[in-house]
């Protein structure tokens, strides 16, 4: 005998389930809840006049600061980039040893690995509960 399962709805399953279980476990309803229920969003302000203006030009404001902070960072790249560039010219000139040493990927060896990451862990020796305070 084969068990036919018709489709039904989330929220309707969901809904059956939580008013059967009215008693207790609301855990079912917090989940209705955030996955059905519509985002309740603050009403747009419509500005008019002078405070429009104002907006606007806070708004102009805030993106000519937002376009300028992008720039400098991609200046300060690129002078570093320049930087490297010319390192690495000169250290080829140098000492082809030491270039091809510094051009090399080590599959084996990378920093985040080779780094310790501080961590606040226990101590090893655990809770030391015969210690008594000094007075």
């Amino acid at each position: 005998m084969l068990n036919i399962i018709r489709p039904v709805t989330i929220r309707r399953a969901l809904q059956t389930r939580a008013s059967s279980t009215s008693s207790g476990d609301t855990r079912l309803e917090v989940i209705r809840r955030v996955l059905f229920e519509s985002s309740k969003r603050e009403p747009v302000i419509q500005l008019e006049g002078k405070k429009l203006e104002q907006h606007e030009t806070i708004e102009r404001a805030w993106k000519l600061h937002k376009m300028r902070t992008r720039e400098q960072r991609e200046r300060t790249l690129e002078r570093q980039f320049r930087t490297m560039q010319a390192a690495m010219t000169e250290l080829e000139k140098t000492s082809d040893r030491l270039f091809k040493g510094a051009i090399v990927k080590s599959r084996h060896v990378t920093y985040p690995k080779q780094a310790k990451i501080p961590t606040e862990t226990p101590s090893s020796q655990g809770w030391d509960y015969s210690f008594k305070a000094s007075s």
